[in-house]
C-alpha cells in the first residue's frame, strides 16, 4: 500500500527493492522477527500473483539445496514446489572431449540436488506468502535522497520520489545490479565485462540417448565450450531452459534466427546429450559481467543480492548466493533483537559484512575460475581440462567439493534458521 507524506513515519526496517531478493528479505525478517515493522519501497507496480511484473520474468533458477531449506523454512517452497522441477543429477562436460563427471542427489542421501523455478513462479510465490504478513508498501516509488544519522542512536533518513520522508532503524538495498541507491551512498563497485553474452531460451527434446534414461528424468546439464558454458536444466518431460553464453556478436545473431535455424545452432553447439533439439521458444539476451563492491555496509545500511555482487550464470550460483545474505542478515538480525540491541548498529552491519566476504569472494573466484579455465583453447588447456573432469568422477572428495558449491551446502550455510528438512 502507499502512505501518504508524513515525516514522522518510522519503520525498524526498509527494504529498497520489491523484487525476489527485496520480498525475500522482508517475508524471512517476519518470520522471524514477527514484531518489527517493515516496509518495502519497490519502483514496480504491484499486480496481482499471477500477473507477470517486469522483475518477475521467465528466466529460470536452480535453486539449490541450501536455498531450498531457507525458503521451505520461512513457507515459501509450499507455494512453488508445484511449479518446480527437480535436479537429481548434474552431468557436466567439455565440449569435443572425453572428460566428464556426473553428481547424483541419491549419492548425497537426498532426492534432489536442487529444483528449477522460473523468476516468474518463484515471484508468485514470495508475494503470495507475503500477503499473510503486515508489510507497508511504498509503491510505485524510489528513494531520492538519504540522511545518515549524525548521532549513533538516529535513524537513516529516507526521501522517497513521492514526498514521502520516512526513518528506520535499518535500510535493505536490494534493487539489483543498477542501484541507484548504492551511488546514493557512493559505495564504489568494480564491474568486469566478461565479452559475453547469455541467450536464454526454453527447447523441447526427443529422442535421448539410451544411457541418459539410467541416469533418470531430471538431469540437468552443465557443457563447457571454447564460446563459453551451455546450461540445459531440467523444467518438464524432455523440457529444458537453456542458457547459452557465447560473444556478444554471435550471441544476437543466434538470438535472431527462426526456430529451426536456432535449434540447429544450438545443437551443434552443444551436441546430443540430452537429445535431438526439437522446438525452442522465444529468445531473451542479456550481456554477462562480474561486479564486486568495496564494501557490503554505510551508516544503517546494507547491500544484499545482485547489488552486492553479480557473478557469471555458470553453475548457477547467483541468486543462491544473494540467499545466503539474505538468511545471515536475518539471522543477524534476530541474535541482535534478542540480545536488545540496535539492529542499525555498526556492531551487528560489521558482523553481517564479516560473515558474508568470505562465502562470496569464494563463489566469485571458483565461477571466474571455471570460465576462464575452459575458455582456454590449445591442447594443453583441454588435456588439463579433460583430466580434472575425469579425476572428479573418480575421486569421491573432489567430487563432493564440487557438488556442495552446487548444493549451496558449504559450511557458511549452516544457519540455525535453515533446519535440515528434507523439500
Amino acid at each position: 500500500m502507499s502512505l501518504s507524506a508524513d515525516t514522522n513515519v518510522k519503520f525498524d526496517v526498509v527494504v529498497s527493492g520489491g523484487g525476489l531478493s527485496g520480498l525475500l528479505t522482508a517475508i524471512g525478517l517476519k518470520q522471524e522477527t514477527p514484531s518489527l515493522r517493515v516496509a518495502i519501497v519497490e519502483t514496480v507496480e504491484q499486480t496481482s500473483e499471477q500477473t507477470v511484473q517486469s522483475n518477475f520474468d521467465q528466466r529460470c533458477l536452480a535453486l539449490s539445496h541450501g536455498s531450498l531449506q531457507l525458503l521451505n523454512h520461512w513457507k515459501v517452497w509450499p507455494e512453488l514446489k508445484k511449479n518446480g522441477w527437480p535436479i537429481q543429477t548434474i552431468i557436466t562436460s567439455d565440449r569435443g572431449h572425453v572428460g566428464k563427471t556426473m553428481m547424483q542427489a541419491k549419492d548425497y542421501g537426498l532426492n534432489a540436488m536442487g529444483h528449477v523455478a522460473s523468476m516468474h513462479n518463484l515471484g508468485c510465490a514470495l508475494k503470495a506468502t507475503a500477503k499473510h504478513f503486515d508489510l507497508h508498501w511504498f509503491c510505485p516509488d524510489h528513494i531520492v535522497a538519504l540522511t545518515t544519522p549524525s548521532a549513533l542512536s538516529e535513524p537513516v533518513e529516507i526521501t522517497l520520489s513521492s514526498g514521502n520522508n520516512i526513518k528506520s532503524q535499518l535500510l535493505v538495498v536490494a534493487e539489483g545490479a543498477n542501484s541507484p541507491t548504492r551511488d546514493l551512498l557512493k559505495i564504489n563497485n568494480k564491474t568486469s565485462q566478461y565479452q559475453q553474452a547469455a541467450i536464454i531460451a526454453n527447447v523441447r527434446t526427443e529422442t535421448a540417448p539410451k544411457n541418459l534414461k539410467a541416469y533418470g528424468a531430471n538431469v540437468a546439464f552443465e557443457r563447457f565450450t571454447t564460446n563459453g558454458p551451455i546450461a540445459f536444466l531440467p523444467i518438464g518431460k524432455n523440457e529444458f531452459n537453456v542458457v547459452w553464453t557465447q560473444s556478444p556478436e554471435q550471441a544476437l545473431v543466434n538470438k535472431e534466427l527462426d526456430d529451426d535455424a536456432f535449434c540447429e545452432a544450438l545443437q551443434l553447439a552443444f551436441g546430443y546429450a540430452a537429445g535431438r533439439i526439437v522446438k525452442c521458444s522465444k529468445r531473451a539476451y542479456y550481456p554477462l559481467s562480474l561486479t564486486k563492491v568495496e564494501r557490503l555496509i554505510a551508516a544503517r545500511t546494507v547491500l544484499l543480492g545482485n547489488t552486492a555482487h553479480t557473478v557469471h550464470p555458470i553453475a548457477g550460483q547467483g541468486f543462491n548466493l544473494g540467499v545466503r545474505d539474505i538468511g545471515v542478515l536475518v539471522f543477524e538480525i534476530k541474535q541482535a533483537l534478542e540480545n536488545s540491541t540496535d539492529i542499525g548498529s555498526f556492531s551487528v552491519l560489521n558482523s553481517y559484512q564479516r560473515n558474508r566476504l568470505d562465502d562470496i569472494e569464494r563463489i566469485t573466484e571458483f565461477t571466474d575460475m571455471l570460465v576462464r579455465l575452459f575458455a582456454l583453447p590449445g591442447r594443453l588447456p583441454a588435456f588439463t581440462r579433460t583430466a580434472g573432469l575425469m579425476s572428479l568422477q573418480k575421486c569421491d572428495g573432489l567430487q563432493q567439493w564440487l557438488a556442495l558449491h552446487f548444493m549451496g551446502s558449504h559450511k557458511q550455510f549452516n544457519l540455525p534458521q535453515a533446519k535440515q528438512a528434507e523439500c
